[in-house]
C-alpha cells in the first residue's frame, strides 16, 4: 500500500503561480485593446485615403474657391460626404494615439504623455474644422436667393470668408499641434522595445515634415502645405497603425 506524498510549494512558487494564473488573461485583454488600437489607426487613414478620393472623383472645389458658395447645391451631398470621411477618420486617429500612449508609457513616460496630449488636442481641433458646410450651406441658400441685391451678395461673400476664416484657424493650429505630438511619440518609441528602430525614425521623420508644411501653411495662408501636414498625419497612422496590429499577434511581453 502506498502511501500519498504532498510537494511543499513555497511561498515565492505559490506566489509565482498565481500571477501567472491572473496574468494571462489581462494580457489577453491587453493584446484585444491593441489590435483593436492598430485597426484604428488603419481604418482612419482609409477614411482620410476616401475622403481625398470623393473629393478628387467628384471634383470638388477647394474650400477657399466661390464657387463653393455660388454652386454649393449642386456639390452639398459630396461636401457633406467629404467631411464626414473626414471626421471619422479624425475620430479613429485619436483612439489611436490612445493606445500608443499605453504602449509607451513605461518606455518614455514624458513623451508619451506629452506627445498623446499633443495629438489628442490637435485632433480635437481639426475635428472641430471638419463640418465647414454646415457655415456654408445657409449662407450659399442666401447667396443663390432669387432677389438679392449686390450689396447683400457682398455682405455674404465678407460673411463667408469670416467663417471661412475661423475654420481655416482651427485646422492649421491642429495640423500643428498633432506633429508635434508625433514627434514626441517617435522620440518614447525609440525607447520602446515593441518598436523597430526603423519605425520609430519614420514616425520622428514624418512628425517633423508635418510641423514644417504646418509652418509654412500658417505663414501663407493660401498655399497648399497644409494639406501635407494632414497628408502626413495620415501616413503616420498608417504605418504605426499596421505596426501596432502586428503587435498584438506576436509573443512578445506586453507593457
Amino acid at each position: 500500500m502506498s502511501i500519498p506524498t504532498h510537494t511543499r510549494v513555497s511561498p515565492s512558487e505559490e506566489a509565482s503561480r498565481r500571477h501567472d494564473e491572473t496574468s494571462l488573461p489581462e494580457q489577453t485583454a491587453h493584446r484585444q485593446l491593441i489590435r483593436w488600437g492598430g485597426m484604428a489607426g488603419l481604418t482612419g487613414a482609409g477614411l482620410l485615403a476616401s475622403s481625398v478620393v470623393v473629393v478628387v472623383a467628384l471634383g470638388l472645389p477647394d474650400a477657399s474657391d466661390p464657387e463653393t458658395l455660388a454652386d454649393f447645391a449642386n456639390i452639398k451631398s459630396g461636401r457633406i460626404a467629404e467631411h464626414v470621411l473626414y471626421l471619422g477618420a479624425l475620430v479613429f486617429f485619436a483612439l489611436h494615439v490612445l493606445v500608443l500612449h499605453q504602449l509607451l508609457t513605461k518606455a518614455h513616460r514624458a513623451g508619451a504623455l506629452f506627445g498623446a496630449a499633443l495629438a489628442e488636442f490637435g485632433l480635437v481641433m481639426m475635428a472641430a474644422s471638419s463640418m465647414l458646410h454646415m457655415s456654408t450651406a445657409p449662407l450659399a441658400d442666401l447667396y443663390t436667393a432669387p432677389g438679392t441685391s449686390p450689396s447683400d451678395l457682398r455682405a455674404i461673400e465678407y460673411a463667408w470668408h469670416g467663417a471661412q476664416s475661423v475654420f481655416d484657424t482651427m485646422l492649421a493650429t491642429g495640423a500643428l499641434l498633432v506633429p508635434i505630438g508625433i514627434v514626441l511619440l517617435g522620440l518614447a518609441m525609440l525607447r520602446a522595445p515593441l518598436f523597430s528602430r526603423r519605425i520609430a525614425m519614420l514616425a520622428f521623420g514624418l512628425g517633423a515634415v508635418g510641423i514644417i508644411g504646418a509652418a509654412i501653411g500658417i505663414m501663407d495662408p493660401g498655399s497648399m502645405f497644409l494639406a501635407v501636414s494632414v497628408l502626413v498625419i495620415g501616413a503616420f497612422h498608417l504605418t504605426v497603425g499596421w505596426s501596432t496590429l502586428k503587435l498584438s499577434g506576436t509573443s512578445a511581453d506586453l507593457p
